[in-house]
C-alpha cells in the first residue's frame, strides 16, 4: 500500500508535511540577521565583552583563572584557557574581517584570531555572514599575558548542549505522540469514506446489500443517504424489470402452450416438427432472458465446496448419454472449488453446447496452480474472428453470420455465462485456439492452496 492509494495515509502525510515546513520556517525566521546582530553577532560576546574578560583574568592569580571562566560562560557560547592555540580546521574568512576589527579596536595591541568552518548553507547561499550563526561554530582567539589564550567558541557548553539533547529529545517523542493522535484522528475521519466505499463495491455484486449507516460529517451523511436513495431507486428498478418479465414470460407460456397443441393439428409431419422445434426455442429463450434478469445484480446461493473431477466426470457422462461428443480431459485428483454448484453446471451446460453446436466436438480440462482453478471447454469449430472476441458475453450479442452459418441461437448463452461467472467471482475468457477452435476457460479462487497436484486421467467419448 502506498501513500498516495490510502486516504488517511495521504491527509496524515500532509499534516505531517505542513508540520516539518513550519518547524522549518521557525528555524529560518531565527536564523535571519536581526537588528540585535550588529551588536551581538554570531552569538559571541561583544567586544567590551570580550576586553573585559581579558582584564579580569590578567588581574586574577593563574591558580584562579580556571574558576572564573567558568563564570563567563554564556548560554550560546563556552570560554575556556589554553597554552596552545586550538587545531585550526579549513575555515571561512568571508564576513568575518569586520568583526576581527572590532575586536582589535575593543582589545589593541592583540593578534585576534577569529575562525569558524564554513557550514554547507554557507556555501550554497554565498557569504553573508549570519548563515554562519546557526551552521557552524565561530572561534575567537585572544593573547593574554603570561602566554595564556582566552579562547571563546560560539556554541553552548556541554552542560546546555545536555539540556537542549534533552528537551529534543522530548519534542521528537511529543511530535510522535501528536502525529499518531493526528493518525487515529484522520482514520477516524475518513472511516465513512471506507464504509462508503465498502458499500459501493458490495452494491456491484448484490442489490440486497443492507443501506449504509447514515453517520460522520454532514457531508458524508448527505452522501451516505443519497447512496441508500439510489440504490432502493435501482433496486426497486431491478425488481420491477424482474416482475415484468416474468410476466410475459408466463403469459407467453399460455400462448406457446396453445400453439404447441394446434402444431399438433399440422399434417405435414415435417412442418410439425419444424413448429415445435421453433416452439422449444422460444421457450429455450423465455427461460434464458428470465435467468440472465433475476441473476443481474443478486445475490447468489450459499456457495459449497464441488470435488471437480467428480462433478466434471458426471457432466461429461451425462453428455455422452446425450449424444454429444464429449472428451474429459486429465483432472488433478482432489481439486476442489467453492461455487453454487447449480451456476457451475449451468455455465459448462451453455459452454458445451456452444462448443457442441458450433464445433461438434468439445474438451474439457482442468488445471491448478498455487491461488486459481481453471476450467477450459474447447471445439474444434472454426473459431470466430478475433475482432468479436470483446463482443462475445453481451446479452443478444449473436455474431452475424454465426461461426458455422447453419446453427444460430439468441445470443444468450455465453451472456449467462459470464454473469455467473461474475456472481461466483470467476474470470471468464474467450480466445481461439492457436490449431483451430474456439475455448473458453473459467477461473476460479482456489479454496485450498495445499490440495495434492496428483492427476488421474478421465477419458469420457461419444460411442
Amino acid at each position: 500500500m502506498t501513500i498516495g492509494s490510502n486516504l488517511s495515509l495521504r491527509i496524515t502525510a500532509i499534516l505531517l508535511g505542513g508540520f516539518v515546513l513550519l518547524q522549518m520556517l521557525i528555524w529560518v525566521v531565527m536564523a535571519l540577521p536581526s537588528r540585535g546582530d550588529d551588536q551581538r553577532p554570531y552569538n559571541l560576546p561583544l567586544p567590551t565583552e570580550a576586553r573585559t574578560m581579558v582584564d579580569t583574568l590578567e588581574a586574577a592569580p593563574p591558580a584562579r583563572r580556571a574558576s572564573l571562566v567558568t563564570m563567563f560562560n554564556g548560554s550560546l557560547y563556552t570560554v575556556r584557557i589554553l597554552r596552545e592555540p586550538p587545531p585550526a580546521p579549513a575555515t571561512q574568512r568571508e564576513g568575518l574581517d569586520r568583526l576581527r576589527i572590532d575586536y582589535a579596536a575593543a582589545l589593541p595591541g592583540r593578534d585576534i584570531g577569529l575562525t569558524g568552518r564554513r557550514p554547507l548553507l554557507g556555501r550554497m547561499a554565498g557569504t553573508r555572514p549570519w548563515t554562519s550563526r546557526f551552521f557552524a561554530p565561530i572561534t575567537l582567539t585572544v593573547p593574554m599575558r603570561g602566554g595564556d589564550l582566552l579562547v571563546v567558541d560560539s556554541r553552548p557548553s556541554m552542560v546546555v548542549r545536555a539540556y537542549l539533547r534533552q528537551r529534543a529529545f522530548l519534542g521528537a517523542v511529543g511530535g510522535l505522540l501528536v502525529l499518531g493522535v493526528l493518525a487515529l484522528a484522520v482514520r477516524q475521519t475518513t472511516r465513512p469514506l471506507v464504509r462508503l466505499s465498502a458499500g459501493v463495491r458490495r452494491f456491484t455484486s448484490d442489490l440486497d446489500t443492507p443501506d449504509l449507516p447514515v453517520a460522520g460529517s454532514r457531508e458524508m451523511r448527505d452522501l451516505s443517504a443519497a447512496f441508500n436513495e439510489m440504490k432502493a431507486r435501482i433496486g426497486g428498478l431491478m425488481a420491477e424489470r424482474t416482475r415484468m418479465l416474468a410476466g410475459i414470460a408466463h403469459d407467453m407460456r399460455t400462448y406457446l402452450t396453445r400453439l404447441r397443441l394446434r402444431a399438433e393439428f399440422i399434417d405435414d409431419s415435417e412442418q410439425r416438427a419444424k413448429a415445435s422445434a421453433d416452439l422449444d426455442e422460444m421457450a429455450e429463450l423465455l427461460d434464458d432472458t428470465l435467468l440472465l434478469a433475476k441473476r443481474d445484480g443478486r445475490a447468489t446461493p450459499q456457495p459449497q465446496r464441488i470435488d471437480l473431477a467428480t462433478e466434471l466426470a458426471a457432466i461429461a457422462a451425462l453428455r455422452v448419454d446425450m449424444g454429444d461428443a464429449v472428451t474429459l480431459g486429465a483432472i488433478p485428483s482432489d481439486l476442489a472449488i467453492e461455487a453454487t454448484p447449480i451456476s457451475l453446471r449451468r455455465m459448462l451446460a451453455n459452454l458445451i453446447d456452444n462448443g457442441v453446436r458450433h464445433g461438434g466436438h468439445v474438451s474439457i480440462e482442468a488445471s491448478a496452480d498455487d491461488q486459481t482453478v481453471t476450467i477450459s471447454v474447447a471445439d474444434d469449430g472454426p473459431g470466430v474472428p478475433p475482432e468479436t472476441l470483446e463482443r462475445l458475453g453481451e446479452p443478444f450479442g449473436r455474431l452475424d453470420p454465426s461461426r458455422n452459418r447453419e446453427t444460430g441461437g439468441a445470443g444468450l448463452g455465453l451472456a449467462i455465462v459470464r454473469a455467473l461467472a461474475d456472481r461466483e467471482g470467476a474470470a471468464i475468457r474467450f480466445a481461439n485456439q492457436p490449431k483451430g477452435g474456439f475455448v473458453a476457460t473459467a477461473t476460479f479462487p482456489r479454496d485450498n492452496p495445499n490440495v495434492s497436484r496428483s492427476t488421474r486421467s478421465s477419458k469420457v467419448r461419444a460411442g
